[in-house]
């Protein structure tokens, strides 16, 4: 067996018993190599050492443990990882009072592996295993829950490939942007000896945070990173102030910056059909970034049979290829009283931006979306 997926709600502690004492050599599978837990660490049995490989490579611990009680377990069960460990992601419920015990283990994890290619934890790392992250060659996907230090300063950067911020980690964003900036301003090429890799060439996906404001600042930044694919800020509730304050150019500019993109999502759209952005967003959209499958993006629709007519009236990058989006997220988003000729022009206006278009998903104004996707259907099926 090379995987494995436990829940210790599951197994009972008598089932964890009898394997303990019925396995030769104490590993239930010695060739493992990718375990994912969940675990109850306030009712699980200390059974867990039956399922530490020597040739584990792949660790992902999800635990659910009462913060009241020290996660005793926990910390047995990671320091017991072995150093050749490539991938690592803790996701728990961890306090404060209790965060130095587990803050300390898996800072020494993190210093003992030195081929980590995949690393995230909710607990915050200690500033000198820190910085034995960020000096690991291989490290390409991080899941970072904390802000930098203050007493931080960026010399190096792994070649990432996929950058995952959550809660109060945005400030990353911005220390590698700038850091960028910096280094190709004022600093000299470093000697080969010095790892030289820039994370703007490199990453290619990018997940931001709930609370992310979107406007044309952020998108200038994101835009440095060159080769992106997935864009994700995860706004999937938008306030009263809305976060998403964009304009067509804005978008245009930032398509036409990264035609690699195949999955953005820039915050789930709102009810409020007032937003600077229209349909010709989607277009500039489906025009540049011609291998996009999935989207997700603001877009105003108090008068959109207007704006649609004259996205059909002009020329529109008509000759141009599309995209080969099938699916477009449109949220709480609400679609004006329509006739059924207006219907049809909208219909006409997505099958234009979006020649495979067939539905549109997330929605909870069913009745007006769903006599456009039905046009849209039977476009598809029938011809124009």
């Amino acid at each position: 067996m090379r995987r494995l997926n436990i829940s210790d709600m599951d197994v009972t502690s008598e089932a964890f018993f009898r394997f303990s004492r019925e396995i030769p050599g104490g590993v239930l599978c010695p060739n493992l190599e990718q375990l994912d837990w969940e675990i109850a660490i306030a009712r699980t049995p200390p059974f867990f050492h039956i399922f530490l490989s020597p040739n584990l490579k792949r660790f992902r611990f999800c635990t659910y443990f009462v913060p009241e009680q020290p996660p005793q377990v926990a910390i047995e069960l990671i320091s017991r990882l072995p150093s050749s460990l490539e991938h690592f992601l803790l996701r728990c419920n961890q306090s404060n009072r209790d965060g130095e015990p587990l803050k300390d283990t898996i800072s020494s994890l993190v210093l003992r592996c030195g081929s980590l290619r995949s690393f995230g934890c909710r607990p915050p790392l200690s500033e000198t295993a820190l910085r034995h992250l960020m000096q690991l060659p291989n490290l390409r996907s991080w899941v970072v829950f904390h802000e930098p230090p203050r007493t931080f300063s960026l010399s190096t950067f792994p070649p990432l490939e996929e950058l995952h911020l959550e809660h109060a980690a945005l400030p990353w964003f911005h220390l590698l942007v700038a850091h960028g900036e910096e280094r190709h301003r004022n600093r000299p090429a470093p000697p080969p000896a010095i790892m030289n890799t820039d994370v703007k060439e490199t990453l290619k996906v990018l997940t931001l945070p709930k609370g992310t404001t979107v406007d044309s600042v952020l998108l200038s930044s994101m835009s440095s990173f060159r080769n992106l694919v997935s864009v994700h800020v995860k706004n999937y509730d938008c306030p009263s102030n809305c976060l998403f304050n964009l304009t067509d150019n804005d978008v245009e500019n930032f398509a036409a910056t990264l035609p690699s993109l195949v999955d953005l999502r820039l915050g789930r759209v709102h009810q409020s059909a007032i937003c600077r952005t229209t349909v010709s967003s989607l277009l500039s959209l489906s025009t540049h970034c011609l291998g996009l499958t999935s989207l997700e993006i603001h877009f105003g629709t108090y008068r959109i049979i207007r704006d649609m007519k004259l996205l059909l009236n002009k020329w529109s990058g008509r000759g141009k290829p599309r995209c080969k989006l099938r699916s477009l997220s449109v949220g709480s988003l609400l679609l004006p009283r329509a006739s059924n000729d207006e219907c049809e022009t909208l219909a006409m206006g997505f099958a234009d931006i979006f020649p495979c278009l067939r539905d549109f998903v997330n929605h909870i104004n069913v009745y007006t979306w769903k006599g456009v996707e039905r046009r849209l259907r039977h476009r598809l099926t029938h011809g124009s």
